[in-house]
């Protein structure tokens, strides 16, 4: 009896699990959507989605089955198909040696981030198939290129996909795969153009030998991971001269949609809740599910991902990656930063135990025992009578306790002055600014990091909300925002101009009582004689600190003399971890 045909392809689609030695798993569903194949896979747990199109049989006989085992060898080698080399193999590998390269041009242009993936994915494709057609005649592949000029009213590729395709026949196709896909070209001189012009900028065309094309020496050169930047800067300038609106076309991974200009109109309506990603797998700030692509394109977004990576930027001098965005770029820095000044910081931590086990019997005793694992049983004399467990066995546990009845209301009065761009000791060194644009040995830097460090102290405390965190930014101007994220975007945008607090801009801040107040200056405020008085009585009602960057100040010496907490900092290394020490204490009592 012949078998089904959703049972031959779930048993190629395992085989292939197997032959690649591929750890994780394959879903296999069918849908109605054109091309008659999607494939994608989720990086965490290595699932790999695979779609078909069951018409599809009905048409090309044979194909789905050809079809499904070359998309999950395409779908495992993106990982590292056994016995291949595999493109990109790593999330490391796919975002800094293909897609930075990419971005970097592309951005440059004026292309967004769904064009730079879908470059970025196209030529990861290329390069794996070149690996695969060591052993693979990629037979699959080359009827899904038909298959996508077939779904388009035009049955014509555009530009860009023609130059996709003749680039992987290129690389891999034979003589037979190449007439099934030369009716579905236009020729226009222009992919002439950028073929030639990325073989000589990506170093390919010097590959040749005795004039004949080499393959066996091209696969060689893209296997090799030290070229994979050279050869995407020259994948994304040369192509990029044919990304018009509508030149995506879909990938195995990749619909095309939502790149330049590119429209649905050709697309089956039919709805798709499940389009290779799961979105528990992964957090993504642009949201997850509008990013197609590979998995490597979904992980990426994650912040847990992005702080690896701007911190890695960082260490290497390299700048802040095209991809994230500035603010962004600078509140994970500067949260990794903050982080590490409350490794030290003693935890609102409990120890209690719990029984886990109780056994054992006793008769019960009415008068000291509660009703608690009691039943009835049988006395040695045998007399029924309610017993109760004898003995337990414990497990100590610890728990965070979040300390009661502080204040809610915790906010930072910044100085943002030109001074406070400077070095500590008015030294010129402001260290790097590849990230950083006031340099990382500033004195607004330490500022920076200190009142992050307060954020993540109350964070780890569960003490941090987003409504009750407020920053004052005060320079040639008085600037207050309330809320968490918007308080970030206005400590991470400072003045740097004059000294004044406009104490009326501010004076809802100190209404209450109890709240946690600091400061954190490297001057005297220029207007401080007019407000001393007013600012002092304020914050008299509050939990208040100053920590002063350098010498005494007449404003300094005021708040000492009325009792007010004056720390003095004369380095980068005093300042170090005060706040979080100081917070401390005064959510303790110690200060």
């Amino acid at each position: 009896m012949e078998q089904a045909l959703d049972e031959q392809v779930e048993k190629i689609a395992r085989l292939e699990i197997i032959r690649g030695n591929h750890h994780g798993t394959v879903n296999i569903k069918e849908f109605n959507r054109k091309p008659h194949f999607k494939a994608s896979t989720i990086l965490k747990t290595r699932k790999i989605n695979l779609k078909y199109n069951p018409e599809y049989e009905q048409k090309k006989p044979g194909r789905i089955i050809i079809g499904a085992r070359d998309l999950m060898r395409h779908e495992i080698n993106h990982h590292k198909y056994r016995g291949f080399h595999g493109c990109p193999r790593s999330l490391d590998e796919h975002v800094k040696l293909i897609y930075e390269p990419i971005s970097d041009i592309l951005s440059s242009k004026g292309f967004n981030k769904t064009d730079c993936h879908y470059v970025a994915n196209a030529l990861e494709d290329s390069i794996l198939h070149a690996d695969l057609s060591r052993e693979c005649s990629l037979e699959g592949i080359a009827n899904f290129f038909e298959d996508v000029a077939e779904s388009k009213r035009t049955r014509k590729f555009t530009p860009f996909y023609e130059a996709h395709v003749k680039l992987n026949m290129y690389f891999w196709g034979n003589k037979q795969q190449k007439k099934q896909l030369k009716s579905y070209y236009m020729h226009p001189k222009e992919v002439k153009e950028a073929l030639v012009n990325f073989n000589e900028n990506s170093g390919i065309s010097s590959l040749k030998t005795n004039s004949i094309k080499d393959r066996a020496t091209i696969r060689q050169y893209l296997n090799n991971e030290q070229n994979w930047p050279r050869i995407a800067k020259a994948y994304a300038e040369a192509f990029s001269k044919l990304m018009t609106p509508g030149y995506a076309m879909a990938l195995p991974n990749h619909s095309g949609e939502g790149t330049s200009g590119s429209g649905n109109e050709d697309e089956d309506e039919d709805s798709d809740e499940d389009e290779g990603f799961d979105g528990d797998e992964a957090s993504d700030s642009r949201n997850p599910e509008d990013i197609e692509g590979n998995e490597f394109d979904k992980e990426m977004y994650t912040k847990k991902f992005k702080m690896k990576r701007i911190k890695e930027a960082d260490a290497n001098d390299e700048g802040i990656p095209s991809w994230i965005d500035q603010f962004e770029a600078l509140d994970l820095l500067y949260t990794s930063l903050g982080q590490k000044l409350v490794v030290k910081a003693e935890s609102f931590t409990e120890q209690s135990t719990m029984s886990i086990y109780w056994y054992g019997k006793r008769e019960l005793d009415p008068e000291k025992d509660n009703l608690k694992h009691v039943k009835f049983g049988f006395s040695d004399d045998g007399k029924l009578q309610l017993q109760k467990k004898r003995w337990h066995i414990d497990m100590p546990i610890e728990y965070k306790k979040s300390p009661r009845g502080f204040p809610e209301a915790r906010f930072i009065l910044l100085d943002t002055s030109g001074s406070m761009a400077e070095g500590f000791n008015q030294d010129d060194d402001t260290g790097k600014e590849d990230i950083i644009p006031w340099g990382d040995r500033s004195k607004y830097h330490g500022a920076l990091v200190e009142w992050y460090g307060f954020l993540e102290y109350l964070k780890q405390n569960y003490l941090l909300q987003q409504t009750n965190i407020s920053l004052v930014n005060f320079s040639n101007e008085t600037y207050i925002k309330k809320g968490l994220m918007d308080a970030k975007r206005l400590a991470l945008n400072p003045q740097f101009g004059s000294t004044d607090l406009d104490l009326d801009k501010i004076s809802d801040m100190f209404a209450g009582r109890g709240n946690i107040i600091f400061t954190i200056s490297d001057g005297s405020i220029d207007n401080w004689s007019d407000i001393k008085e007013e600012f002092m009585h304020k914050a008299k009602q509050h939990y208040y600190f100053h920590l002063q960057i350098g010498g005494s100040t007449t404003m300094t010496k005021d708040l000492k003399k009325d009792n007010f907490y004056i720390e003095y900092i004369n380095s980068a290394d005093e300042l170090h971890g005060r706040t979080v020490d100081l917070t401390d204490k005064l959510y303790r009592g110690r200060l």
